[in-house]
């Protein structure tokens, strides 16, 4: 056997038996699940995490802000599905606005006119960024924590087809 086809040989074996143990390490907040950050309605009500992600279920947290138009694309492709999903995996969304508190009226007025299925908050003081995996650093951003309030999955930026990846997670955290 030649060098070249040892190389090969030794690239291949640590792809195939290193691949599962890559793919299920993901970094953890540095706070415990559900975090105690204050977050804020869309009519100004003052909430706490604990009680947003309270629910023993598979929670997506989607990261967003009124200035980016791939989140409002990704949005819209959730809203889009969210029934379906529903009627076939039991879990929350929740989606965070991080805009600057000088655009607090623009997330008030983007959160009543889309609609959308799932609730709607601010995270003014942008408490998330300090806390989560890589500081926020690129929107939409998407975080799965499992029933239990483990980070199983995330996700940075956004192109249509993205939601089938986050939806084929969900099906996966809720068998577990």
């Amino acid at each position: 056997m030649t060098f070249c086809m040892k190389i090969q040989h030794i690239l291949a074996y640590l792809l195939i038996f290193n691949a599962p143990l890559n793919a299920q390490m993901v970094e953890q907040p540095t706070l415990p699940y559900p975090f105690g950050i204050t977050l804020t309605t869309p009519d100004s009500i003052e909430v706490n995490s604990n009680t947003v992600f309270a629910a023993k279920k598979p929670t997506v947290v989607a990261f967003w802000l009124t200035t980016c138009a791939p989140c409002m694309m990704e949005f819209a492709a959730y809203a889009q599905n969210f029934k379906t999903w529903k009627e076939q995996v039991d879990f929350q969304l929740v989606a965070i606005s991080i805009d600057f508190p000088q655009r607090f009226r623009q997330f008030q007025q983007f959160a009543r006119e889309k609609g959308w299925p799932f609730p709607v908050y601010w995270d003014g003081p942008r408490a998330f960024k300090d806390i989560l995996p890589g500081g926020l650093n690129g929107l939409p951003q998407v975080f799965l924590f499992d029933k239990n309030g483990k980070l199983v999955w995330q996700h940075r930026k956004y192109q249509p087809g993205d939601e089938i990846e986050l939806f084929e997670e969900l099906k996966k955290v809720n068998l577990q």
